[in-house]
């Protein structure tokens, strides 16, 4: 197996406010910027964890539904409690099918299952009308979503004072990234591993799968590893996994590389010890339905 160490659309409107054609790493730029506008109002700062666990919420409902319309309507004329809900029921989908997920995104969810304020859940909710407003299903629900990383300038307008500073961040780092990918990607075959130990929200990632793409081959079938300091944005990028259809081969690692030098085949363990609890959790949820039955 050969691998590869990684370092350093025409939009489709389906039912949004905007007016014509933007490309995605635009719009995405745009979302970013009206939500981290709006959780930053009032002068509140900080716990980015949650408008990005919000924006995290709408992109993975959108890849459950078939009209995102329609959920973007309901999420739009949903209260902040239901809201929550909404958001819980999502995600209860989203890990059932892809467990392993949530052991990367765990910090985008811890808002699900916080006893919440009123003024929060308000902050919550205006933050996802923001995000749906600049029409965020739109990118993350059609195949726009591959052209873009949406929680990289989200999190950089989240923990910028200001956030349109995450303006001069956006474009040349997309560029430099598919020239570095496609000189380090000559032959390509299914299998392959992909290497990042600075992942951070996994820019790198989406342009080698585009390339994967364009190669005929399915990033799916390939093995992605990645690692980085920062839990937001390990999070951000297994997140991103689901939208880039990097398929199960993920395998992500929050920590100092320098001092876990092995950290793939530690992170590989990791993810297999929780997939056997996760299983083990399932045959004992089975078992006690089914003593309830008799």
């Amino acid at each position: 197996m050969r691998g590869i160490v990684m370092t350093g659309g025409k939009y489709r409107p389906v039912g949004s406010a905007l007016s014509g054609p933007i490309n995605a790493e635009a719009h995405a730029l745009k979302i970013a910027v009206e939500v981290a506008s709006t959780w930053h109002k009032d002068g509140a700062s900080g716990q980015a964890e949650v408008p990005m666990g919000v924006v995290a919420t709408i992109a993975v409902a959108g890849l459950l539904v078939d009209d995102p319309v329609r959920l973007a309507e309901a999420m739009t004329s949903a209260s902040p409690t239901e809201f929550v809900h909404l958001a819980r029921q999502a995600w209860a989908v989203a890990v059932t099918r892809r467990p392993d997920v949530t052991l990367w995104a765990h910090p985008l969810l811890r808002w699900l299952f916080a006893e919440l304020d009123e003024p929060t859940r308000q902050r919550i909710k205006r933050s996802a009308v923001a995000a749906l407003d600049a029409g965020q299903l739109e990118l993350t629900a059609t195949d726009r979503r591959f052209g873009c990383d949406l929680f990289g300038p989200l999190l950089g307008a989240l923990r910028s004072r200001t956030a349109t500073k995450v303006n001069a961040q956006m474009y040349t780092p997309g560029d430099i990234a598919c020239a570095l990918t496609a000189l380090a990607l000559d032959d390509l075959e299914a299998g392959q591993s992909f290497c990042d130990d600075t992942v951070g929200t996994g820019g790198l990632f989406r342009v080698a799968a585009q390339i994967v793409r364009s190669r005929g081959l399915d990033p799916a079938d390939m093995l992605w590893f990645g690692a980085d300091t920062d839990e937001l944005a390990v999070a951000a990028t297994a997140v991103n996994s689901l939208l880039w259809g990097l398929g199960s081969g993920v395998t992500l690692y929050v920590g100092d590389i320098l001092n876990h030098p092995h950290w793939p085949e530690e992170a590989r363990r990791g993810r297999a010890s929780f997939l056997e609890q996760v299983d083990g959790l399932k045959a004992g949820m089975q078992a006690l339905d089914f003593l309830k039955r008799i």
